[in-house]
């Protein structure tokens, strides 16, 4: 018998990708371990990892419309991939079309989306994600949200029922005004499902920050500190949650939004004492974006019970030779499959991945060859 608490293997066995961005058509056979895809800048890299992530999560880390992956002049872009988990083998489809599109798992089409792609786990670290450390609060806030949708499935829906109630209580705020009789049933909507959404995201902060410190310590000089810190904006406390709504209306009324709950809440970021986005050179804000990546990655591992397929975009554009090293040794403790673009082929070429263990894809004006 298995043993359910084991966590499994987890990785694509084969990919086809047809009219995706430049590529017209590329099929993958990819090592379980280090697959790294180089090529001149704008030949197309990016999009095999897209692609990839497509497939797997039916969405895209480059922009919010997947239709622009489309091949221009073709009707629709299609990714097929057969992907392993333990003993298990499911196909997965994705056809997107310009103005919709079709997932399929097994040949089936899912019950919801959600559950598509959590079958799935595949996490993503491209230049953007610089945002994680640099940007607003929010990219903050996606991260931890990722991470409940795999843990705590009714903390994602209380966070779907907050954000619907939140939004009729705003419209009656600038229709009806603060004195509206039909805000307090909003109202009581919002703070039961917000106080448990702001649970929800306290108890994702508790699993992430522990990997957050064991992976920044792994690949940053041992002299850098690391503080981060959960910042509620909210409550837990349904009728505390509750009284402040109330007390806010003339303000949230005034703002345009609510003031108060999990949509304020903060990921607070520190560097030897300092504030990371404002204050962290560039190198240690990329090696810290990585190292969020690298702790989102393990609290969906111990979650999902397998280990998650690992993209990276470019990850050696700004770090030298010897940091390039140190990412890989500890991405090699991951047990993962993972897949890199660069233009730097030469950084790994003493990798810690044994000659077995990588497969490397040469990519050139959307042509994929594997090597």
């Amino acid at each position: 018998m298995s043993d359910p608490a084991r966590v499994q293997t987890l990785r694509f066995e084969r990919a086809q990708l047809a009219s995706f961005r430049n590529i017209e058509s590329a099929l993958i056979a990819p090592s379980p371990r280090l697959n790294l895809i180089w090529g001149d800048n704008g030949q197309g890299k990016t999009s095999v990892l897209e692609a990839l992530y497509a497939v797997a999560t039916t969405r895209s880390f480059r922009t919010d419309k997947l239709a622009q992956a489309v091949k221009t002049g073709q009707p629709q872009a299609r990714v097929t991939a057969t992907v392993r988990e333990g003993d298990f083998v499911r196909e997965l489809g994705l056809k997107q079309g310009l103005r919709g599109r079709e997932v399929s798992l097994d040949g089936k089409r899912p019950k919801t989306l959600v559950s598509y792609a959590v079958r799935t786990p595949v996490v993503v670290f491209h230049p953007r994600d610089l945002e994680l450390v640099t940007g607003a609060a929010s990219e903050r806030r996606r991260l931890l949200d990722r991470l409940i949708l795999y843990a705590d499935p009714q903390g994602a829906e209380a966070a779907r029922r907050y954000a619907e109630a939140l939004k009729e209580r705003q419209r009656l705020l600038e229709t009806r005004g603060v004195a509206a009789a039909e805000l307090g049933d909003f109202e009581r909507v919002a703070a039961e499902h917000g106080a448990r959404f702001a649970r929800a995201r306290r108890e994702a902060t508790e699993r992430l920050l522990p990997e957050l410190s064991a992976a920044f310590a792994s690949v940053t000089p041992s002299e850098l500190a690391l503080d981060a810190r959960y910042l509620p904006g909210g409550s837990q406390n349904a009728e505390e949650f509750l009284t402040e709504l109330r007390a806010r209306r003339p303000e949230d009324y005034r703002r345009g939004r609510a003031s108060f709950g999990p949509q304020k809440d903060e990921l607070g970021l520190e560097v030897d004492g300092r504030p990371a986005r404002s204050d962290a050179s560039q190198g240690q804000q990329r090696l810290l974006s990585l190292s969020l990546k690298l702790a989102e990655l393990r609290c969906i591992e111990r979650t999902r019970r397998a280990h998650p397929v690992l993209l990276l975009d470019d990850v050696s554009s700004e770090l030298d030779a010897h940091r390039t090293e140190s990412v890989l040794a500890l991405l090699q403790a991951s047990q993962g499959q993972i897949f890199v673009t660069t233009t730097r082929p030469e950084l790994f070429a003493q990798s810690v991945f044994a000659a077995s263990d990588r497969a490397d894809f040469r990519v050139e004006n959307g042509r994929v060859t594997k090597l």
